[in-house]
């Protein structure tokens, strides 16, 4: 299978890895060279207590501005470190030179009809958005399992090996979502556009999905808030989610580190197994 990250297990102390192809634009990707390991593993650092049971996501109304004023009270899950970092695609230790080059936290909450995020990233070198995938860029990633299914995130109808060389949303189980710190902020829904940095999905997530998102910068990076409902999926009190959060570091050359939470699994992208249960209250 080509797709756009590695297909085999990877964490914080990565395997050593050969390329395979991801698409048209040739982008390569990483899989593990040594047979037989294990798979679907998390790092074990980066897994707090917090992760034991299902998050709490507060009923709290909420205003997206960009402004963390209104999330007081709210616990903050923070990935720091470099046991937060998942390494291929030419992404090594090397690269990140700790936490002021990339670190960040995030709280989330519910209200309405509506999720809500607050993700505030430290980047010593916020970079224009000049990559030909949203991914390469600077962004902010989120990965929702909205029925709380687990497995793949993507199931194939058709057979086909690489699941990213289309889209169909019937086979869709959850969304990868990207939101990039432009001035206006870009969005991506999902692959349909391979998220080409050149076609984003503003309009539709505004629409279908009740969205809205706001970014500002700061001394020290910057603020990405949002909030969307999810089409065909209502929340609502008890309801449980699966969440996994990720950033991605472009100091203007590419992709240099993409930082995850709550662990750096394998597949993320693909695999929802390992995403933090997340209940509703």
């Amino acid at each position: 299978m080509a797709n756009r990250r590695a297909t085999a297990p990877t964490t914080q102390n990565s395997l050593k890895s050969t390329t395979m192809n991801h698409s048209s634009s040739s982008i390569i990707v990483r899989s593990a060279v040594l047979a037989g390991v294990f798979s679907n593993v998390l790092a074990t650092a980066g897994l707090g207590s917090e992760t034991a049971g299902p998050l709490q996501f507060p009923n709290q109304a909420i205003q997206v501005d960009a402004d963390p004023s209104d999330w007081k009270g709210i616990q903050p899950h923070v990935a720091s470190g470099e046991n937060h970092l998942w390494f291929g695609q030419g992404m090594t230790r090397e690269k990140w030179t700790g936490n002021r080059d990339l670190s960040y936290q995030w709280r989330g909450a519910w209200h309405g009809s509506r999720l809500f995020f607050l993700i505030e990233v430290t980047d010593d070198n916020v970079a224009e958005a000049l990559q030909p995938s949203s991914y390469l860029c600077d962004c902010v990633e989120i990965y929702i399992d909205y029925g709380n299914r687990g497995g793949k995130r993507v199931t194939v109808l058709d057979g086909r090996k690489d699941w990213f060389e289309k889209y169909d949303s019937k086979e869709i189980m959850g969304y990868e979502m990207h939101f990039l710190p432009t001035k206006e902020p870009l969005v991506f829904l999902d692959h349909r556009g391979k998220y080409a940095t050149s076609s984003p999905h503003n309009v539709e997530f505004a629409g279908k999905w009740q969205g809205e998102v706001k970014t500002r910068r700061t001394k020290t990076g910057y603020i990405t808030e949002l909030a969307f409902a999810i089409p065909a999926s209502p929340i609502e009190l008890g309801k449980t989610i699966g969440v996994e959060i990720g950033v991605c570091d472009d100091d203007g050359k590419s992709r240099e580190s993409i930082m995850m939470w709550p662990a750096t699994m394998a597949e993320f992208w693909i695999d929802m197994g390992g995403y933090a249960k997340v209940r509703l209250a």
